[in-house]
């Protein structure tokens, strides 16, 4: 293998940070399309878990940051796989009241709530952000090949945060 198709030298001293960021911003990014895209209101175990990879954004960004020091750039990119980590463990809570293993939170809903109208009339539009329905959590409002949305995000968590920690290991990563 040339030199140049090597994973053992990075062309960019920062790639990790920089790949850390693009993966918690199309996580953000995929949120919003399915939310406002397609139109699949979030419920409230969905919306908890934007936080993780909007934390991993803000880390991943100081980290790439050229003053941050390369050790301080790992240990952020440790924080970051925790986030990951927390992540896989929010949603694989979600998708264990979605299967009904368990009850969600008080503020799940209970099932029976209606679906979320997609109206386009003014008067829908102010009656819902004053008397916001709750979209229930355990429901699956959508899924691909029998996995929720919750199933992928548990699966792409546990992937991020498994690599997170593999380049966290990796010292030719950080010189």
């Amino acid at each position: 293998m040339s030199e140049s198709l090597s994973l053992r030298r990075p062309d960019h001293p920062r790639v990790v940070p920089l790949a850390l960021l693009a993966a918690g911003l199309g996580l953000l990014g995929g949120a919003m399309v399915l939310e406002h895209g397609l139109g699949i209101a979030p419920c409230v175990l969905c919306v908890y878990q934007r936080v993780a990879p909007a934390v991993v954004v803000v880390l991943a960004a100081v980290a790439a940051w050229p003053a941050i020091p390369m050790h301080g750039a790992r240990r952020l990119v440790l924080l970051i796989a925790l986030a990951f980590l927390a992540n896989t463990v929010l949603a694989g809570y979600h998708i264990g009241v979605e299967q009904h293993w368990w009850a969600g939170t008080d503020a799940c809903g209970n099932g029976d709530a209606a679906p979320v109208s997609l109206s386009s009339s003014l008067a829908d539009l102010r009656a819902g952000l004053t008397n916001p329905e709750v979209v229930p959590c355990n429901t699956v409002a959508w899924s691909f090949l029998g996995i929720s949305v919750a199933g992928y995000n548990m699966i792409l968590s546990m992937m991020l945060a498994a690599a997170a920690l593999w380049a966290t290991r990796r010292p030719h990563l950080w010189r």
